[in-house]
């Protein structure tokens, strides 16, 4: 066991120095305020009973520090008025003293998160190696947590491996049946809504020349609500050109129902929206075109593959305004995770419908299958690895013992 003091101007200096001297599983003993700073004494290979017999061999040996010279009284200014609305005195030290807490609660938790992450480590290796994998597809830490522990009491690491992501492919909400293949139900109208720029417009194009393959163009119909930007029509009308379908507009929910009613002879009607961010304010402008007519059509969420836990989350909390049945995930062949848009699909039960990755029209959509696109994920992190340090992996392990989530996505390099 190594015990050393350490004097620093705060507690996150002081701390900072403990684990790059004695390593990120050093155990505080003592800490205390001196006049110019704080002192903190740390060990590394603790143990409890001579650590404390050390701690107090060491105090007796040194000399205490000299006290804080005593400040000189100084009158206490005049008392503010109640009804004065400047800074009262004493606010200054009171936010640096709440600043101060936070560091202090900041570096207990990341202590905590690192010792629980090393004792993870050393009784449960099989887990915690399953558990780095799996932060390496971008999965969000949580998942990782319950995934790795199902499987980690598996015998045979391989076994384990392959466990786990069946586990993750089975916990994937897909949907059981592609809507363009199941004509049985008569008309279907889908309406595809997301953010600006995961493409819409040329998802709404393979999607109807992915029809037309099996049942020919002659029941298709295109419809653009997208009267905000400028040229937008004018793509979709491109396609439908090639594809040699009818493109309508409509401009409010009075005009698309009567359109609808207009086009009752076509079997397949695809709707393509304005793209509007989520925190746009014509976002629900758009999204009451589609609100009243909630019976007649389904509407799908349009999400980019590669985008962070974080907009993922946010994405589908502003778009859920109308009523989703599945998520469509795009530019598949631009990210370097899709982890974090799994555990969204998990976590807000959005079932997955297709993927899109290329502009190719048709050949790059497909309908989602839990077992491809959990080997997609691997495909990706396995060709794109990305170090990450034990500090962050500690934290993402604490996150997902308290259920929080962190700032930054699971990316380390996966062997699964």
């Amino acid at each position: 066991m190594k015990i050393k003091r350490f004097q620093a101007r705060n507690m996150r200096e002081a701390m900072n120095r403990v684990r790059q001297e004695l390593s990120g599983d050093a155990v505080i003993l003592e800490s205390r305020r001196l006049a110019d700073g704080v002192e903190v004494v740390a060990a590394v290979d603790y143990d409890e009973t001579p650590a404390q017999q050390t701690l107090r061999a060491v105090q007796a040996a040194e000399p205490p520090p000299p006290a804080a010279p005593r400040p000189a009284y100084t009158p206490p200014p005049p008392a503010a008025s109640a009804w004065s609305t400047g800074p009262r005195a004493g606010d200054g030290e009171l936010a640096a003293l709440r600043r101060e807490i936070a560091e202090v609660k900041s570096l207990m938790q990341s202590q905590l998160a690192g010792l629980s992450w090393s004792r993870e480590k050393m009784q449960q290796p099989q887990r915690a190696g399953l558990f780095r994998a799996l932060l390496g597809l971008g999965l969000d830490p949580a998942l990782a947590r319950e995934l790795s522990a199902e499987a980690g009491a598996e015998a045979d690491a391989e076994q384990a491996k392959r466990s786990v992501l069946q586990g993750l492919a089975r916990k994937l909400p897909v949907l059981p049946r592609e809507p363009l293949i199941d004509t049985t139900g008569g008309q279907q109208v889908l309406a595809l809504v997301g953010p600006t720029g995961v493409g819409k417009t040329t998802t709404i194009a393979k999607l109807a020349a992915r029809y037309a393959e099996r049942h020919g163009t002659r029941d298709i119909a295109l419809v653009s609500t997208d009267h905000y930007r400028i040229g937008a029509q004018e793509q979709l009308f491109h396609y439908g050109r090639l594809l040699g379908v009818p493109v309508q507009t409509a401009r409010d929910a009075g005009e698309l129902e009567a359109l609808l009613g207009r086009l009752g002879d076509r079997r397949l009607i695809l709707i393509d929206t304005a793209g509007m961010g989520p925190r746009d304010r014509l976002l629900s402008n758009q999204l009451s075109l589609l609100r009243p007519l909630a019976g007649k059509l389904s509407s799908y969420l349009v999400m980019p593959g590669g985008a962070s836990a974080g907009d993922c989350d946010h994405i589908v909390a502003q778009f859920r305004a109308t009523p989703l049945a599945g998520c469509i995930l795009t530019k598949i062949d631009e990210a370097t995770r899709i982890g974090a848009a799994l555990s969204a699909a998990i976590r807000h039960q959005l079932a997955l419908a297709w993927i899109s990755d290329g502009q190719r029209v048709p050949e790059d959509l497909c309908a989602v299958r839990a077992d491809d696109l959990v080997r997609r994920a691997c495909e990706l992190a396995r060709l794109l690895p990305q170090a990450r340090d034990e500090e962050l992996l500690a934290d993402d392990y604490a996150a997902a013992q308290h259920g929080r989530q962190t700032q930054h996505g699971g990316a380390s390099h996966v062997a699964v």
